[in-house]
């Protein structure tokens, strides 16, 4: 199973910080994490740096069905 976790991120990219920004955290079975998405559920390259702080979790889904992924996201304004 995987998570989404709604969390609060700075991009720092070696550079000054950009406005805080709130997205989602997605969690694979061991707790890592494999992708990061903006508040409009659009993926966030992870090259360069990123520092994160957990908001809250939504929930979790079956790694074969993307479709509860999406409806995680739309239970929380996206979409």
């Amino acid at each position: 199973m995987h998570s989404v976790d709604k969390i609060r991120f700075l991009l720092l990219y070696g550079e000054v910080p950009e406005a805080a920004c709130y997205g989602y955290m997605e969690l694979n079975q061991e707790g890592n994490m494999i992708a990061l998405y903006n508040s409009y559920g659009e993926e966030v390259d992870l090259l360069g740096g990123h520092e994160v702080v957990r908001v809250r979790a939504l929930g979790k889904f079956d790694n074969e069905d993307r479709d509860n992924f999406y409806s995680l996201l739309e239970s929380d304004g996206v979409g």
